[in-house]
């Protein structure tokens, strides 16, 4: 259907036209017909009834006789005289216990045999003295009406074909003359496009397609003018950018470039060369590239530093400024190539120090995410329950994966709608061997209630906190898991009996890579507060020494 819509939009002018016609004369002739035919049908049909009808109430008296006295050779041939009324197919006669009298087809309908009608008769009842003595069943002969309706059906359809094709013949012409006069129009645009002023175009029909000539006529006239006064005003402009050693661009709202000052010689382009393109070709880096293309869609300004490359691919850097003017913008580029150079001497060993921090936490978290596979390793058979943690802990190395990517590059995840208990759920089965290895004794108050927020942030929260909590306790060791709704804000609480945090320590247990325990690279409570602070909630922590941990976490979900 939507291929038929399409292929009906793209469709000429005299097709569409040819299509109304047809369906217009289509929609207007055939239900009259078939109405009118109808109707004709059905009044052959009750003159047959009517015919018959009146011939058993004008020998009534004798179909009585003949039904009481049984004289079946003269009901016969008086049923035999019915049958031979036009239209009439076959006439049966019966007594009151629907016995066969008399039949058109007697070797059919046997003579006192019970005759079982069916929808294709009508009857008479026959009546003497107010009691019903019997009946007489006919059938229409169906061909009769049909070869009287037939000529009428074919005579419509063929007027129907005929005023049809002269709809088609009118909307072919009809659009013949709306091309013309649209091929005229445009041979008036395109006689301006190549710098000429087209004469006025004169039709013989008065209708919109002419005042259409007309206005186009005047507006070609209009922008004649104001071409003149653009191009006196873009020579002086382009003189006086030319002599300024920055890069000045000007680009539309798609960042098109429509105007560049010849300062882009000196990086090997023509200014011909760059009028037309995207404003990405002069910019080195994705990133530069993607901002600049993000501050144009909002109509916003822009000031960073960029890398330039010149036409050979050779990269240098500017400073780039972007302002929307009018229904533009101007884009300049002042080169800092020299100041950049040295600024990069010191953030290459920055690099190398983040580099070690990313890895160091890419290695945590997939060590988290591996460990079900590693406890269920262990075991001997898995059951259904087994595969599922399995599953899950392979999409959490994906998920921690695409989180690396992004760690310089954050994309928060669209908020979607969730359950409590899916949630913790979720968590809980990754965790479940470390628990049972353990025998902990796990404690759920979970209200049930749906959240709607970035569910992948709160399964790595919840995640690194229970994570955390199984670590600290001994073995038989509690663990409390609290999930409720106040108001708009969901509070999330993990509290361990573990050992417990030092006084001195509890200001650092968020610091990245802060950690007492000799295996650990200290990035999984750092990590829960970098998620909290991309829900904009509120993470807290008490402890004491020697009788546990609680964490407490608060976000609007």
């Amino acid at each position: 259907m939507k291929a038929f819509a399409e292929r009906l939009r793209k469709a000429s002018i005299g097709l569409k036209l040819s299509l109304t016609f047809v369906f217009v004369i289509a929609l207007c002739s055939l239900p009259m017909s078939l109405l009118t035919i109808n109707y004709l049908s059905n009044k052959l049909k009750q003159h047959v009834m009517n015919t018959i009808e009146e011939s058993v109430q004008s020998q009534k008296d004798e179909l009585i006789e003949l039904i009481l006295m049984e004289n079946y050779w003269r009901a016969f041939n008086k049923i035999e005289a019915l049958s031979q009324i036009p239209g009439v197919k076959e006439v049966v006669l019966v007594d009151a216990n629907n016995r066969v009298i008399a039949s058109s087809k007697p070797e059919e309908k046997v003579v006192g045999r019970y005759f079982s009608s069916s929808t294709d008769y009508l009857k008479i009842p026959i009546e003497s003295y107010s009691y019903t003595i019997g009946y007489l069943y006919y059938q229409i002969k169906r061909e009769y009406i049909e070869g009287i309706v037939s000529p009428l059906r074919f005579i419509t359809l063929a007027f129907t074909f005929f005023f049809t094709l002269v709809g088609v013949l009118l909307g072919v012409f009809v659009s013949l003359r709306i091309n013309e006069r649209l091929r005229q129009v445009r041979e008036m645009i395109e006689e301006f496009k190549r710098g000429g002023m087209p004469t006025k175009k004169d039709f013989w029909e008065r209708d919109e397609l002419t005042e259409l000539a007309d206005f186009v006529h005047k507006s070609l006239s209009d922008l004649k003018g104001i071409f003149s006064n653009l191009e006196f005003a873009r020579n002086f402009y382009e003189s006086l950018f030319n002599t300024l050693q920055e890069i000045v661009l000007i680009l539309d709202e798609a960042g098109t470039i429509y105007f560049c000052n010849k300062a882009v010689e000196n990086y090997g382009f023509s200014v011909e060369s760059l009028l037309g393109r995207k404003v990405g070709v002069l910019l080195g880096g994705p990133r530069e590239r993607r901002e600049v293309r993000e501050s144009i869609r909002q109509k916003g300004t822009y000031t960073g530093v960029v890398k330039l490359r010149n036409k050979k691919g050779e990269e240098s850097y500017a400073l780039a400024v972007l302002v929307p003017w009018v229904d533009a913008f101007i884009f300049t580029l002042k080169d800092i190539t020299e100041l950049k150079r040295s600024e990069e001497l010191v953030k290459r060993m920055e690099v190398f120090s983040l580099l070690g921090e990313m890895s160091a936490y890419l290695a945590h978290e997939l060590k988290n995410a591996i460990l079900p596979l590693k406890l269920l390793s262990e075991v001997s058979e898995w059951n259904e329950d087994d595969i599922k943690v399995v599953r899950a802990s392979i999409e959490r190395v994906d998920k921690i994966v695409s989180s690396f990517l992004q760690f310089a590059r954050p994309v928060e995840e669209k908020k979607r709608e969730f359950s409590s208990w899916q949630l913790v759920e979720d968590v809980l089965k990754i965790y479940e061997p470390a628990i049972k290895k353990k025998d902990i004794d796990l404690v759920l108050d979970v209200m049930d209630f749906k959240l709607y927020t970035n569910k992948t942030a709160l399964e790595i929260i919840l995640s690194n906190l229970l994570k955390n909590a199984i670590e600290a306790v001994d073995e038989k060791g509690r663990i409390e898991v609290s999930l409720r709704k106040d108001g708009e804000k969901t509070i999330l609480m993990v509290k361990d009996n573990g050992h417990g945090i030092p006084k001195k320590h509890i200001k650092k247990v968020f610091d990245p890579f802060f950690s007492t325990k000799r295996d650990s690279t200290g990035l999984g409570l750092s990590t829960v507060a970098r998620y909290v602070q991309m829900l904009e909630g509120k993470l807290s922590v008490f402890s004491e020494e020697g009788k546990g941990s609680t964490f407490l976490v608060e976000v609007k979900a």
